[in-house]
C-alpha cells in the first residue's frame, strides 16, 4: 500500500489470515484525521496482519515503514465506533509510528478499546504520542453476545517505546504481556506519569525482559516518578527479569523502580504477585515497593544504589511502601527472599523494610552490603514475633560505619537475636559479592559467605538465572553452581 488511508480502508475488508504490507525504507506523513482500524472477520487463530515487506530497491536491514502523524490523532485506533462489538486477532509488526505534536499530544500510538482481544504488537517503535500503548475501556456492548467489554490477551513484544508525553504503556487486561521491550524517556508530570503503568483490573498479566530508563524527567533531567507502577486490582501478576535504571545523580525523591500499590480513591488490592529476577540500578528512593499485597513474593532481585541520598532515605525493598486507605486490601503473607543488594559509599537508608501489618511474612536468605558511613539499618521490621513466619539466614555487611543497625533502632544482630529469637543463622559478615561497586553481585567464590548458607526450607526454588537451588541453597540471588567459573569446573575444564 502506498498511503496510510488506502491501507486503513483495505484493512476493513481483509479476510481472516490476510495481511497489508508497507515497504521498508518508506515514510508516510499522515494528515487525515481518520485513524480507526477495525475488522470483524479477523480471528485469534487466523489474525490479520499489518507489517512490512522488502521492495527490490531496499533490503531487510532498511528502516521499518515510518508512519508520522502530523495531526493529533492516534497512530492506530483499534476501536469500533458507538456501542462496542467484539473483534479479535490483529498483528502489527515491523513499523515505526510517531507523532509530531510534542507537548500538546493527546493521542496514542496504539489505542485498544471496545473489546478487542488477541492483539500482537511487535518489533515496533512508538514515539511522540501522549501514550504509547493504551488499553482503554469499553462502551456498552449489550448488543453483541460475544462482547464482554474487555481487551484481553494483548501482547507488546520487542518494541521501542520512547519520548511519549505521559505513559509508554497504560492499562491492563487478562493474560496480556509486555515482553523484551525498551521504555525510555516516557512521562513529563512528576509522580503521575510513568514509563509503564499497569492500571485497572486484570488477572494473569506478565511483564518480562524489558528495559526501563529515564522515567518522567523533570526540567533538570532527573527521574521524578516510578518507572513501573501497578494500581487497581491485579492478581497473578508476574514482573520478572526487567532492567530498570537511572543515570547516577539524576534522581528526585519521587523516582522509584517498581511499585505495586494503591493510588486511587476506590478500593484496590493485589494478590499472588511475583516480582523476581529484576535488576534495579540507581532508581532513587525505593527500588521495589508493594502495599495492599497478599501472598506476594519478592525474590532473586539485584539492587544497586549508588546515589547520594542527602534529601531522602533510600530503601531497597519496602512492604508496605505507602499507607493504604481503609477500603484497600490489607497486606498479608509477604515473602522477601534471596535478594542481593548493594548500597554505595554515598547512599543511606534501609536494606529491607517489612512491617506494620499482616502475618506469616517470610524474610530469609537476603544479602546486603552497605559501603557507606551514614545512617543505615539493614532491616526495618516489627518487634512482633507473631508477624513473621521466619526471619533468618540473612547477611548484612556494614564495614564502614559503626552506627549501622541490624534492625532499625536495634543496634546489633546479637541484641535482635536475644530480643526476638530471629536471625539465629544470620550474620553481619561480607556476603562475598564479586564486584559490588561494578554491580556484579554474584558470589566471588565457592567460599563466599553466601554459598550454601541460605534457608534450607524457605529459599527460592531457583536462582536469578533459573538454575535450580540445591539442598543447601545460597543466600542472595545467585546460586554458586550457576556462576561461570563453577560451570567450567563442573564440566571438567581448566579455568
Amino acid at each position: 500500500m502506498q498511503s496510510y488511508e488506502q491501507a486503513r480502508l483495505a484493512f476493513a475488508g481483509l479476510a481472516a489470515g490476510e495481511s497489508i504490507r508497507l515497504c521498508r525504507g518508506g515514510a508516510w506523513s499522515v494528515t487525515t484525521s481518520a485513524d480507526r482500524w477495525v475488522n470483524a472477520d479477523c480471528r485469534a487463530d487466523m489474525p490479520c496482519t499489518v507489517g512490512a515487506y522488502t521492495p527490490n530497491w531496499a533490503n531487510d536491514e532498511s528502516p521499518r515503514p515510518w508512519i508520522e502523524r502530523l495531526t493529533d490523532n492516534h497512530g492506530f485506533a483499534l476501536q469500533d465506533g458507538g456501542n462496542a462489538d467484539h473483534e479479535e486477532g490483529y498483528v502489527f509488526e515491523d513499523l515505526h509510528v510517531s507523532s509530531n505534536q510534542g507537548e500538546t499530544a493527546s493521542s496514542s500510538g496504539f489505542l485498544l478499546q471496545n473489546d478487542i482481544d488477541d492483539v500482537v504488537i511487535q518489533r515496533v517503535t512508538i514515539e511522540g504520542f501522549r501514550i504509547g500503548v493504551h488499553l482503554a475501556g469499553s462502551n456498552d456492548c449489550s448488543g453483541d453476545p460475544q462482547c464482554d467489554g474487555r481487551n484481553d490477551r494483548i501482547v507488546l513484544r520487542d518494541a521501542l517505546v520512547e519520548s511519549n508525553r505521559s505513559f509508554g504503556w497504560l492499562g491492563s487486561s487478562d493474560g496480556s504481556q509486555v515482553l523484551d521491550s525498551t521504555f525510555s524517556n516516557n512521562g513529563s508530570m512528576a509522580v503521575f506519569d510513568h514509563n509503564l503503568y499497569v492500571s485497572g483490573v486484570s488477572n494473569g498479566m506478565r511483564i518480562s525482559g524489558n528495559r526501563l530508563y529515564r522515567a518522567t524527567l523533570d526540567s533538570g533531567g532527573n527521574c521524578s516518578a516510578v518507572s513501573l507502577v501497578v494500581h487497581g486490582k491485579q492478581s497473578n501478576l508476574l514482573i520478572e527479569g526487567n532492567d530498570i535504571e537511572e543515570d547516577l545523580g539524576k534522581v528526585a525523591p519521587g523516582c522509584w523502580g517498581i511499585a505495586v500499590d494503591p493510588g486511587y480513591t476506590e478500593a484496590e488490592g493485589f494478590t499472588d504477585v511475583t516480582i523476581r529476577g529484576n535488576r534495579l540500578h540507581n532508581v532513587g528512593r525505593i527500588a521495589i515497593g508493594v502495599a495492599s499485597c497478599q501472598r506476594c513474593v519478592i525474590e532473586n532481585n539485584l539492587i544497586v544504589q549508588e546515589n547520594a541520598t542527602t534529601d531522602f532515605d533510600s530503601i531497597g525493598i519496602a512492604a508496605p511502601d505507602r499507607s493504604r486507605a481503609a477500603n484497600d486490601l490489607p497486606m498479608d503473607a509477604i515473602t522477601v527472599r534471596n535478594n542481593s543488594t548493594y548500597f554505595g559509599p554515598n547512599a543511606a537508608g534501609y536494606g529491607i523494610s517489612l512491617n506494620e501489618e499482616g502475618g506469616a511474612h517470610l524474610l530469609v536468605s537476603n544479602a546486603i552490603h552497605y559501603a557507606g558511613s551514614g545512617t543505615f539499618a539493614c532491616f526495618d521490621v516489627d518487634l512482633l514475633p507473631t508477624r513473621y513466619l521466619a526471619m533468618d539466614y540473612n547477611l548484612c555487611f556494614t564495614p564502614s560505619t559503626m552506627g549501622a543497625d541490624w534492625v532499625r533502632d536495634t543496634a546489633s544482630l546479637g541484641e535482635w537475636q536475644a530480643a526476638t529469637g530471629f536471625d539465629i543463622h544470620s550474620g553481619s559478615v561480607d556476603p562475598g559479592f564479586i564486584g559490588p561497586a561494578a554491580s556484579d553481585l554474584r558470589p566471588a567464590s565457592m567460599v563466599s559467605a553466601m554459598v550454601d548458607q541460605g534457608d534450607p526450607l524457605y529459599s527460592s526454588g531457583a536462582d536469578v538465572s533459573g538454575h535450580p537451588r540445591d539442598a543447601a541453597p545460597d543466600i542472595g540471588a545467585w546460586e554458586w553452581v550457576s556462576t561461570m567459573s563453577d560451570l567450567i569446573f563442573a564440566d571438567g575444564f581448566d579455568s
